[in-house]
């Protein structure tokens, strides 16, 4: 039954949010003013992805059209024009931008997000004296100081730092096993850097059976890894897409080809 209401929703959501000719997002009459109206913005592209709403008919174009929002200047509210790969998503949009960038087979754009400098951007505030994750990507500029900030602007606010979930999952690798619960098992599945903006990437996780760790560096061609597997725990390495071999407890270090 719940697959049915499924089925039924997904349908729903093609049919009203996605338009037939273009395959970008569009407005619902729920703004009877703005329907039929393109939306075509990073958000309205990443949750759809993420969340399995955009049918085999639209997706093809669906993810061109999404990578085409981070590859063309966009504009912010207030009218500032921002580069190529400039993080033009809210609190939402920012949880899930990379992860559906990831899953669609565009590792390469979530990279180039990833460390895009000007703002708006995850490393703008870094170059700005940032040592916490801002309320907003602009809080303090050397510019400008605080501009009009003032009236809400927190300099500890986590929600830009979603990042930190795909950086774990995804860059590093280290993912959860739905079988194997507390990760008795996990896969670990790094996604090395296409875009060679970044060289390396180390991290870990404290699981509930010890610390997990996971790190890579590119090396010409290859690719050398390391990996911490905890005691009475077991976990699957994938690279690529494909299964390279079952790792037991203790320290692994592995030279791979990068293709």
């Amino acid at each position: 039954m719940f697959n049915k209401y499924r089925d039924e929703r997904i349908r729903m959501f093609n049919d009203i949010y996605i338009d037939p000719i273009t395959h970008k997002t569009r407005f619902s009459s729920f703004i009877a003013e703005r329907e039929g109206e393109l939306v075509d913005i990073q958000t309205s592209y990443a949750l759809p992805l993420q969340f399995g709403l955009v049918d085999k008919f639209h997706r093809k174009e669906f993810i061109a059209n999404f990578r085409n929002t981070l590859t063309r200047n966009n504009v912010t509210d207030s009218g500032i024009e921002c580069e190529p790969y400039s993080l033009m998503t809210g609190f939402i949009g920012t949880a899930w931008i990379n992860q559906a960038l990831s899953s669609s087979g565009n590792s390469y754009d979530a990279y180039k997000l990833l460390t895009q400098e000007e703002y708006p951007s995850w490393i703008y505030p870094i170059n700005q004296g940032a040592t916490t994750v801002w309320e907003r990507l602009n809080s303090y500029t050397h510019k400008d100081g605080f501009g009009s900030n003032n009236s809400m602007n927190s300099f500890n606010h986590y929600s830009f730092g979603a990042i930190g979930a795909w950086l774990i999952n995804n860059s590093i690798g280290i993912t959860r096993d739905e079988e194997a619960p507390g990760f008795r098992h996990f896969y670990l599945c790094p996604e090395v850097d296409p875009s060679n903006s970044i060289s390396y990437a180390s991290g870990y996780f404290e699981s509930p059976y010890g610390r997990i760790e996971s790190s890579w560096t590119k090396d010409g061609d290859n690719v050398k890894c390391h990996f911490m597997v905890p005691a009475n725990t077991s976990a699957t390495l994938i690279i690529n897409g494909k299964k390279i071999a079952e790792l037991l407890p203790g320290r692994h270090n592995l030279s791979l080809p990068i293709k």
